[in-house]
């Protein structure tokens, strides 16, 4: 799954970790260079309903006549599944002429009590540069290791 530095989503893809599984991770990678703090991010799903093309699914699983596409994203508007706000414990600045990156992995568990409802594990690390510096050139702050976890109540 990759980041997008444009204000999107970075997405958990099920096609790695798949219905039939308890728990899974996928790496989660993430520039921005907009003023202002990031407090946390929010989670939605979006499912497309189409025909398996993959080596398993091609052949055997039923053709989708008619694919649909389903977003719980904001930018849907409302739906009765809303969406999720991953608060973090203290903001991150985002400063002027620095491009801060957060690099790390999102873990999602079910929980024993619902198939359908899952905790999340967030692992990460923070570094700034200036952002017209590439590579390892030019790193000026490096975060410690952070490790989060939200829990389905």
């Amino acid at each position: 799954a990759e980041g997008k530095d444009e204000g999107g989503g970075v997405p958990f893809d099920f096609d790695i970790v798949g219905r039939s599984q308890s728990s899974g991770s996928s790496p989660a990678d993430a520039m921005g260079g907009a003023l202002g703090p990031i407090s946390g991010f929010a989670g939605w799903f979006t499912v497309d309903f189409r025909s398996r093309t993959d080596e398993v699914g091609r052949g055997v699983a039923p053709e989708v006549q008619n694919p649909a596409y389903l977003s719980t994203g904001p930018e849907m508007g409302y739906t009765h599944w809303g969406q999720q706000v991953f608060h973090l414990p203290s903001p991150l600045p985002l400063l002027a002429g620095q491009t801060t990156r957060i690099n790390g992995t999102l873990e999602m568990m079910r929980t024993k009590e619902s198939a359908r409802l899952y905790n999340v594990r967030f692992r990460y690390e923070t570094s700034r540069r200036k952002t017209s510096s590439n590579g390892e050139g030019g790193v000026l702050m490096k975060g410690k290791s952070e490790e989060l976890v939200y829990q389905i109540p």
